[in-house]
């Protein structure tokens, strides 16, 4: 743990969405708060402020002045931002997930990150992006995000050859329409999908007839039973910062095989720990990528070893100290 006890003048505030706060981004904000009780303090807004919902016209809420500011997504930091300017510049720490329209272009995100003290990515491919139109590189932080501290292996499991789990929620971004051609032209493979809001596609698509494919709602029960059993994790998504069932399937023992987008790159090699595909790939790229992966060894990854909750604290608390510093000296030189 991380703790002592200070003023609010010298803590942060970290800033999450209550309906995201069961998901990975207010996940984010529990551990971390989890980690250093007196150096944080957690406070829920009922929206990201994306101009999605009538309801956000009335939903602000000021927020306790702190010594520092943590927003899991742009368009929250936007918001006060535009509300307080002298109160959260230069004094915020940002959570960039992944891209999305209603972030605004590129351009106009890398103006609003640059008033941020420091921006923290899930992966390079959006750091870049972000620097090509404009953002300040000195902002930048990779954190990757961490595997959840419930994933382990289940006990008395046992690895079953030619099993492939994919776990996420179901969404355009996420490369499913391919998955049921896929799973037809490997009838010698299990195939599981984890997650939720899949039932419609399953239907639809016809998965629901095809003998080796099933279905779970995601828990942290059936994944980790699930990963410690699948030989393979596939991820199809078009967009990703993450995925984080990938590092946390890595984690319990799976090779991978997934798109080129989010942290693939970052933190896996093609090849050594699976295969990594073209975004997005054709069915046939998939199949002959199951297969080819089907005949490696699994090789643990050091990297993913390395992305813990404890990491990430001591990154915010090293951004937070530097703001209160820089904030004390800027009083001192105004003195």
């Amino acid at each position: 743990m991380f703790s002592s006890k200070v003023g609010r003048d010298q803590k942060m505030l970290l800033v999450g969405v209550w309906a995201n706060r069961n998901w990975i981004l207010g996940n984010w904000i529990k551990e971390v708060k989890a980690r250093s009780p007196q150096q944080f303090r957690v406070f829920w807004v009922p929206t990201i402020f994306a101009g999605k919902r009538k309801l956000e016209r009335f939903a602000y809420i000021r927020l306790p002045r702190y010594g520092s500011y943590f927003f899991s997504y742009i368009t929250i930091f936007e918001k006060y931002l535009s509300k307080d300017f002298s109160k959260f510049a230069n004094r915020s720490v940002i959570l960039y997930p992944h891209n999305e329209s209603e972030m605004g272009t590129l351009a106009h995100q890398a103006e609003i990150l640059n008033f941020a003290q420091s921006v923290y990515f899930f992966c390079s491919q959006d750091a870049e992006s972000l620097i090509a139109h404009g953002l300040d590189r000195k902002k930048i932080r990779l954190a990757h995000c961490a595997v959840d501290v419930d994933c382990f292996q289940a006990s008395n499991s046992k690895r079953k050859n030619k099993t492939v789990v994919l776990a996420s929620r179901f969404g355009p971004r996420k490369g499913l329409s391919i998955l049921p051609k896929i799973v037809e032209k490997l009838p010698d493979w299990n195939f599981i999908a984890l997650g939720r809001d899949w039932e419609n596609f399953i239907s639809n698509s016809g998965l629901s007839k095809l003998p080796n494919f099933s279905y779970h709602e995601f828990n942290k029960l059936s994944r980790n039973a699930i990963f410690s059993e699948a030989e393979i994790f596939l991820s199809l998504s078009k967009l990703e910062g993450g995925p984080v069932p990938l590092i946390e399937a890595a984690n319990l023992g799976c090779k991978i095989v997934a798109t080129e987008t989010g942290f693939a790159r970052d933190l896996f090699v093609s090849g050594i720990h699976g295969l990594i595909l073209s975004n997005p790939p054709t069915p046939e790229e998939v199949i002959d990528a199951i297969k080819a992966v089907g005949e490696m060894t699994y090789v643990l990854n050091d990297k993913v070893k390395l992305l813990t909750w404890d990491r990430l604290t001591s990154l915010t608390l090293s951004d937070h100290s530097r703001i209160i510093t820089n904030h004390e000296l800027r009083m001192e030189v105004a003195g």
